[in-house]
């Protein structure tokens, strides 16, 4: 029953994620909903699939992914806001 829950409120955080991707009119909302709701998310699949497998090695790569994914993602936001940053200083130009 807990594995059900984390991979249904995995996936409901994504597709949270996916609406405010659509529904934001602003880069920045767009990021903010994205990088946040869709790491979470994937914290609660990832966990979800640990807990269903519970082996030693499927438990250290579950550990590896969710760091991977929460170090990343701020550097990611951040690399997209500064591309669209100059891209819109050029366009101005």
């Amino acid at each position: 029953m807990l594995i059900s829950i984390l991979m249904l409120s995995g996936t409901l955080f994504i597709l949270i994620a996916a609406l405010g991707l659509i529904r934001f009119k602003d880069l920045y909302s767009r990021m903010h909903a994205t990088t946040k709701a869709t790491s979470f998310g994937l914290l609660l699949l990832v966990v979800g699939v640990a807990l269903f497998f519970f082996t030693g090695i499927v438990l250290l790569k579950a550990i590896l992914i969710v760091l991977f994914i929460y170090l990343t993602a701020p550097l990611a936001a951040h690399s997209i806001a500064r591309s669209f940053r100059n891209e819109d200083q050029e366009s101005r130009d």
